[in-house]
């Protein structure tokens, strides 16, 4: 990840209902956050274009969710111009892949907005299965449904 990966993301705008998943934070701000290794930020590259990233850890967490188990959360951002295309597996499976690779035997965690069942859809294909679900108020959007999958 690079501060000009960052640059990119950062200011991505997703079409309703998708932009919860839109960032807030200024870009300099963004900048520092997403570079700091305890955020656990990888660019998703494809012929040298930022396509996506992930985020490993508490970043991948919605506020009001129960995280207590055990687990790696991931977080997944995909270029807004690249939804809705039917290569949601692709970005699951080179995220899994990654962190498969790096922590073998650990248990995997996403939350997902219960607005994007296509991002729901994926990561079932993916093996994962609903745990969870709890309502939070995000600033500006009001109440928001998410839904706690895991790979176990």
């Amino acid at each position: 990840m690079t501060a000009d990966d960052v640059r990119d993301f950062a200011v991505w705008r997703y079409d309703p209902p998708y932009e919860v998943y839109d960032n807030p934070h200024p870009v300099d701000e963004s900048i520092k956050y997403f570079l700091d290794p305890a955020v656990g930020c990888h660019a998703l590259a494809e012929d040298n274009q930022l396509v996506g990233f992930m985020t490993m850890g508490t970043d991948a967490q919605v506020p009001g969710g129960d995280y207590s188990t055990s687990a790696i959360d991931l977080g997944l951002g995909v270029r807004p111009d690249l939804t809705g295309q039917g290569r949601g597996s692709e970005f699951v499976d080179a995220v899994l892949s990654f962190v498969r690779s790096n922590h073998p035997d650990a248990t995997m965690r996403v939350t997902i907005s219960a607005a994007n069942p296509r991002a729901l859809r994926v990561w079932e294909r993916a093996g994962f299965s609903e745990i969870a679900r709890f309502e939070t108020d995000k600033p500006m959007l009001g109440t928001t449904t998410f839904i706690i999958l895991t790979d176990r």
